[in-house]
């Protein structure tokens, strides 16, 4: 009994001991908290910036809202032109992201073989029956600075077992002006029709259409003046017109800079691109020439056409691309005086017109056929006895292109030409089959061109 109760006061003992330890414990965690609490109330209170931060922060706001106000501004200053890349810091410091300065250059070498089954003079004006470098050009173009491009091409190619050298473009060109216009002047391809802007190694086909050998030339229309293009607000449709006013002392292709004319060579072109969705797209456009092809101010040709090609295209992989283009050119004479009755007389005019139709199918990464219909005929051409001659040149064309890549071809094409002409009183009709092997290689950064 007595070590029964003597273990109950121990056990009674040690709870006791256990609560006064706990209150204790108690007593002091809730005077640690409580002091805690206090220093960081008393921190939060006695926490302040120091007069150089705040200050600091005031300027950097400040300076912010400077540098958003200038940029506000300068955006409204080029509000309407057709630069799509951020202003430039000042008005002259450049603004690298914004401008690629970096000149690109190339070489390109355009080799083209032919021959006519039918005769040994050659296959047209341009080649004889063998293989030729028909041209070797080489160019470079970059921007100039924040206002200015600048572009500059020269070729060599072979006539007659010899090479000529000449300045194919050499221009400078103001993309940025006010109401999305921009200025191009000095040396240029013409920007008429949807050939003359290509250069020859460049095209779908080997061989110049004969519409345009006929009236333009083998390769392009190449003069010195200005170009200014205008492209419309409109948000439906793209729309651009160009007019230029060149020198007008050489047509087509030559060899020095022409005859000194009375008046200039007047040009206008009306380009409209529509996208038409999943990956088609087309561009038409309309083009009016009028120049004198004589320095004694007798005559002038006026010139009318139209141009077009719709495309699809799926990445690299494959293509479709109708292209055409339409051309009547009208020469007018001056007026007959009679030196009796000092009546005058209007003399007739030489009209001609020709066409040509291109389909062009990319049915591998590698491979693409194509076909061409050509036509050309002369209205003013008379038989022996002073009427209408029966005339025309018909061509259907098939060919095969192997892309190497992006800077390589190789291309093989063969030629029917139907030639019609009753205003002789020989081969009256003629036929001619022609063949042509072509490779292009493209050295360095060729410039691309528009659609």
């Amino acid at each position: 009994m007595k070590s029964n109760y003597r273990f109950s006061k121990m056990k009674m003992g040690g709870v006791l001991f256990s609560l006064l330890f706990s209150v204790f414990l108690f007593a002091q965690t809730s005077e640690w908290e409580k002091e805690l609490e206090d220093q960081s109330r008393s921190g939060k209170k006695n926490v302040s910036l120091p007069t150089d931060a705040n200050s600091s922060t005031v300027d950097w706001e400040a300076d912010l809202e400077k540098d958003l106000k200038d940029q506000e501004k300068r955006e409204k200053g080029t509000e309407g032109s057709r630069g799509i890349t951020s202003p430039v810091q000042s008005n002259q410091q450049i603004n690298r992201s914004a401008q690629n300065l970096m000149m690109d250059a190339y070489a390109a070498i355009d080799i083209v073989g032919a021959w006519d089954r039918n005769k040994p003079r050659g296959t047209g004006e341009r080649i004889d029956n063998q293989l030729d470098i028909r041209t070797a050009e080489f160019g470079f173009n970059g921007a100039v600075d924040q206002w200015m491009r600048a572009n500059f091409i020269g070729a060599a190619h072979g006539e007659n077992g010899k090479y000529f050298f000449e300045v194919h473009e050499a221009w400078v060109q103001f993309p940025f002006l006010p109401f999305n216009a921009s200025l191009k002047a000095g040396q240029m391809f013409i920007d008429v029709g949807r050939l003359n802007k290509i250069h020859a190694h460049e095209r779908a086909f080997t061989m110049t259409p004969i519409v345009h050998e006929k009236f333009i030339g083998w390769e392009s229309a190449i003069d010195t003046g200005a170009e200014l293009s205008f492209l419309f607000p409109w948000k439906w449709i793209t729309q651009e017109l160009v007019l230029g006013a060149t020198n007008g002392r050489k047509w087509g292709h030559s060899h020095d800079g022409g005859v000194q004319k009375n008046n200039p060579l007047l040009y206008a072109h009306l380009k409209h691109f529509y996208y038409l969705g999943n990956n088609w797209g087309t561009q038409f456009g309309f083009s009016g020439i009028r120049f004198e092809p004589t320095s004694e101010r007798k005559n002038q040709r006026l010139l009318y056409g139209m141009d077009a090609v719709l495309r699809w295209n799926r990445s690299n992989l494959s293509e479709i691309m109708l292209m055409g283009e339409g051309w009547y050119q009208q020469e007018v004479f001056p007026s007959n005086l009679d030196p009796i009755t000092f009546q005058k007389t209007k003399s007739p005019t030489k009209d001609q017109w020709g066409a040509y139709a291109f389909l062009d199918f990319k049915f591998h990464q590698l491979w693409s056929v194509g076909v061409r219909y050509d036509y050309f005929t002369d209205k003013s051409l008379v038989d022996q006895n002073g009427d209408p001659a029966k005339n025309a040149i018909e061509a259907q064309s098939l060919q095969m292109t192997f892309h190497s890549s992006e800077f390589g071809k190789v291309r093989g094409s063969v030629e029917r030409r139907f030639i019609q002409d009753y205003s002789r009183t020989s081969q009256e009709e003629v036929r001619e089959y022609r063949f042509y092997i072509q490779t292009v290689a493209v050295l360095g950064s060729h410039p691309a061109h528009s659609y």
